[in-house]
Parts: C-alpha cells; sequence; structure tokens
C-alpha cells in the first residue's frame, strides 16, 4: 500500500508539470486570439451588444410602467379608492408617482367625467380634483412640496372633461394596456404619450379609466444615459420615416419627417440603413466627415416593429475601449496563470502532504513486522486502533461475545469513515499480547473464525472492503524472545453504509478519533448522505 501512496505521488508530480505547461496555454491563447480580433469584428460586437442593450433598457422602463399601471387599475377594481376621495387617492399614488422618473402625470377618470389628475410642478406636485355633477364642473387645485406636505389650494370652474381626451374611449374598448401615439399634453403643452388601461370596480360596476402620462423629452434624456459612451448617440426612428428629435421648436409631436431633420449625419445613418438592409435590425458603418461611426438598429418590439432604437458610436471611442480591452485581457490572462499555477501548487503540496502523513499509518505488506511497530507507536487514532484478544475474555478467561463485538465495532467504523487498520493481539498500551491468547488450533481455524464473524455481524457482500492478515513475529519480554502472532485487519473505506448486526439489532458506527461513536438512525442517515 505505500508502494500505491507513492506512486500517487508521482502522479501527482506528473500532473502538476502537466498542468503547469498547458495551463499557460489554455488560458492565454483564447485571450490572445480576442486581443488580436479585427477592428471590424470588435467594432460589430461592441456596437451590436449596446444597441441590443439600449432596447432592453427601454423595455425594462415601459414593463416596469404597465406594471404599475396594472397594479394601480387593481387598486380600483377592489374599490382602494375613489374619485370621491381625493385624501385617499393621493396617499395611494404620491409615492407611485416619485418612483417613476419619467412619469410625468396620473389621470384617473370615469364615465361621468369626474376626474383626478396629479403632475410635477417644480420640486414638488399639484393635484387636480374635477367634480362634473356640478353645473359648471368644479376644479380643485392644490400645490404640494417635494415632502408632499400640503400648500395652496384653489377651486375654480373648469371645463376639461377626461371623456374627451385621447386616452380614454380608446382605453374603454380594449382588454389590454392602450398607448397613443404622441400628442400635447394639455396641461403642460409638452408632447408625449400616455398608456392607459380600463377597469370596472366591483362594489358599483361603474367603469374607469386609469392613464399614465410620459413626456417625450424626459423618455429620451433616459434613452440617453443608455449611450455607451460619452461621444455616443440615440436616436428613436419610426417606421414612416420619422425621427424623434427633442426640444424641438412648435407644439406639433416632435417626431419629424427625416426630411426635415437638418443634422446631415442622422440623415446619412437613416438612409445607409433604408438602402441596405430594408428596416431589419443590423449593425452599419459610415463615414461622415473624416469620422467612422458604428450605427445599430433595434426594433423596440418586435411584433409590429414599427419603432427602432439606433445607437450611434464613433469607431475611436470603440477601439480605445478595444484597446484597454486588450490589454486588460492579456493581465487578467497573466494574472490567471500566476493564481491558477500557485493554486495548483497549494493543492499539489497539500495532496503529498496528505499522502505523505498517509503512508505513516498505512500498513505495509512487504515489511509486516516493522510495519506493525511503526503503527503502534502512532498509537490508537482515526485510522488506528488495537484490541487484545480476537475472542477470549481476559477477565473471565472465556471466550465472550461481547469481545468479538468490540473489534467488529471498531471495523465497521473505519469501513464507514476513511478505512484503516486493526490490530488484533496488541493491547490499549501497544504492548504485543498475541493471539495465541484466543487458543485457536492452529491459523487456518483463527482465519475461519474472522471470516464467520463478519458475514455474521457485517455481511460476506462487504468483506471485499476487509482484508485479514496473520503476521507472526518475534517479542522480546524481560531479555527473552517470545514468539507472538498479530492479526491485521486492513479496511478499506467502503462506498455504502456498513451496520453491525447483532441479533435484531443493527448499528452504526463512524470513526471520531481514537473512539468508535455509534450515531443514531437520524444523525446516521444525515452522515450517509453528506458522506455520498
Amino acid at each position: 500500500m505505500k508502494q500505491i501512496s507513492k506512486l500517487k505521488i508521482h502522479r501527482s508530480t506528473r500532473d502538476l508539470i502537466l498542468l503547469l505547461l498547458v495551463l499557460p496555454i489554455v488560458a492565454l491563447v483564447p485571450l490572445v486570439y480576442q486581443a488580436s480580433q479585427v477592428q471590424h469584428d470588435i467594432s460589430e460586437q461592441y456596437i451590436d451588444h449596446a444597441s441590443a442593450q439600449a432596447v432592453q433598457t427601454f423595455k425594462s422602463m415601459t414593463h416596469s410602467m404597465t406594471v404599475t399601471l396594472g397594479m394601480v387599475s387593481e387598486w380600483g377594481v377592489s374599490g382602494l379608492f375613489s374619485l370621491s376621495n381625493p385624501a385617499n387617492l393621493n396617499e395611494l399614488l404620491f409615492p407611485v408617482f416619485g418612483s417613476k422618473k419619467t412619469l410625468d402625470g396620473i389621470s384617473i377618470g370615469d364615465v361621468d367625467g369626474n376626474s383626478y389628475y396629479i403632475r410635477h410642478e417644480g420640486d414638488g406636485l399639484q393635484t387636480t380634483y374635477i367634480n362634473a355633477a356640478q353645473t359648471p364642473s368644479r376644479a380643485v387645485v392644490t400645490h404640494w412640496n417635494d415632502a408632499f406636505e400640503l400648500g395652496q389650494s384653489t377651486t375654480t370652474n373648469s371645463t376639461y372633461d377626461p371623456r374627451s381626451r385621447p386616452w380614454f374611449a380608446p382605453a374603454l374598448s380594449v382588454d389590454d394596456i392602450f398607448w397613443t401615439e404622441p400628442y400635447e399634453f394639455l396641461s403642460t403643452g409638452a408632447v408625449g404619450i400616455t398608456a392607459s388601461r380600463s377597469f370596472i370596480r366591483k362594489k358599483d360596476k361603474k367603469q374607469l379609466v386609469v392613464a399614465f402620462d410620459i413626456e417625450l423629452d424626459k423618455l429620451f434624456m433616459e434613452i440617453q444615459k443608455m449611450a455607451p459612451s460619452a461621444n455616443s448617440r440615440v436616436f428613436i426612428f419610426r417606421h414612416d420615416a420619422k425621427i424623434y428629435m427633442p426640444e424641438a421648436e412648435g407644439p406639433q409631436p416632435d417626431f419629424l419627417s427625416i426630411n426635415l431633420i437638418e443634422d446631415p449625419l442622422v440623415r446619412k445613418v437613416h438612409e445607409r440603413w433604408l438602402g441596405d438592409n430594408n428596416l431589419t435590425d443590423n449593425v452599419v458603418s459610415i463615414q461622415y466627415d473624416g469620422t467612422s461611426w458604428w450605427c445599430g438598429f433595434k426594433p423596440l418590439e418586435d411584433t409590429q416593429r414599427s419603432a427602432w432604437i439606433c445607437v450611434m458610436v464613433p469607431e475611436s471611442d470603440i477601439l480605445s475601449r478595444a484597446d484597454n480591452r486588450r490589454l486588460l485581457l492579456l493581465m487578467v490572462g497573466l494574472g490567471l496563470v500566476l493564481v491558477s499555477a500557485g493554486f495548483a501548487f497549494w493543492i499539489f503540496r497539500r495532496d503529498t502532504r496528505a499522502l505523505e502523513d498517509n503512508m505513516r499509518d498505512v500498513f505495509d505488506e512487504d515489511n509486516p513486522v516493522t510495519s506493525i511497530h511503526s503503527l503502534i507507536s502512532l498509537g490508537e487514532g482515526r485510522r488506528i486502533e488495537f484490541k487484545a484478544t480476537m475472542r477470549m475474555n481476559l477477565h473471565t478467561q472465556k471466550p465472550g461475545k461481547e469481545i468479538e463485538l468490540a473489534w467488529l465495532k471498531g471495523v465497521s467504523a473505519l469501513l464507514n469513515t476513511d478505512g484503516g487498520t486493526l490490530l488484533l493481539g496488541v493491547a490499549d498500551d501497544g504492548q504485543i499480547s498475541g493471539l495465541e491468547q484466543d487458543v485457536f488450533e492452529n491459523s487456518d481455524k483463527c482465519q475461519l473464525h474472522f471470516k464467520n464473524l463478519v458475514a455474521r455481524h457485517i455481511g460476506a457482500e462487504l468483506s471485499k472492503y476487509i482484508r485479514f492478515i496473520v503476521v507472526p513475529m518475534s517479542v522480546t519480554v524481560s531479555t527473552e524472545k517470545d514468539q507472538k502472532t498479530v492479526g491485521v485487519v486492513l479496511c478499506s473505506r467502503s462506498s455504502e453504509p456498513v451496520f453491525l448486526k447483532n441479533n435484531d439489532k443493527e448499528s452504526f458506527y463512524i470513526r471520531n478519533g481514537p473512539a468508535s461513536d455509534e450515531l443514531a438512525i437520524s444523525k446516521a442517515l444525515k452522515y450517509i448522505k453528506h458522506r455520498k
């Protein structure tokens, strides 16, 4: 067994050398390949990822908005708020309004013309409640500071009717969220879009509509934050050859015909996209004013594909990042090789030391007498146990079943743990008493008795993990030589749980230092599961 352990050390050394030779190649070749990619491939991958990320970010924003709109609708269905109770609406909607950066206003209207509206006003908020039952309709306008504390409130006549707004009627006729085309908001004059949804209140079956206003300029500012570099630009194109330009002059929606766009770079990008790909998502490269630009187009939604995000990045921004990435990749690769080599060497030293330590408590069949003395010098431990006899009770001088079960317990514990060696004929203090005390007729009888005990109490099918060797040796007693016999029980770690059987009882033992401890059934099951 020592030869096997030495062979394992030699193999570990060989594996470490191979690992140190192969590891740099495996780690560095992909990094070198990545670092040597041509500019075109790097730029194309970069811009494709940037445009896809912009679309994903946009979809995340709109998804969050639609989820919140659905939540507010469910509040209305369940009767959590009422248009006749503005204070209750304030309590519910102020936190919602404050959590959405792109949200410009929230409107709630019913089929009778009653409405509630909340929007930004400076650093605070403004709420408007209109009671259509009065003639003329009365609007209560209230101002709130940034801490949602009540400010000035006024009451005036109003001609506002939510039923005339572009988001109201269409929402009544669809079961899902309705998105308007860009239009001018009545309260602020800003251009934006509205997402609306109708619901029917359970208690009185009245139909209402809740709407979220999103100002396009605010939305565009959020989209611009998706730009991957300082010099890049992000635009929204529509299928009808219109492009959104923020802060456009005039009250009309800010989606302008491409023919009215004065920026020649944007016009050239749009023309190249239409000419080469016919409204498909792709990456294109153009030259403008001595600068190479990479442009990626991705649809904002996959069904109608009517609106597209375009991310434009100058090639110099990409390549500067690519150069930094090459250097970073090489540094990471070198660090990976050094760390991996150090880790591999640490594992090698740990394993070889463990093997060397284990060799000390492993029985050497080529030198059995020397090995027995070596094991005795180590003393009892997790992998070594001594028993003075195999069957004889030294106190009564009669064979005893309790003696047999004592060493069988040690064997089953070694099998259930990490294996080891049990020496029969060696007392707890290390004195070699010999198996002669068991009064076997000969060695064969001793071997047969051992085999029968193992089959009866552990199981013949598990004997493959156990070897029993009888070793005759000369022992010095009071300056005189005496012949003693030691039984060496070699136990391998069993791949299956081993139970010690005694009549109708089965017990499960493990080694705990120099002792064999019995585990309760619940702990034994947990130990077996963990051991596997």
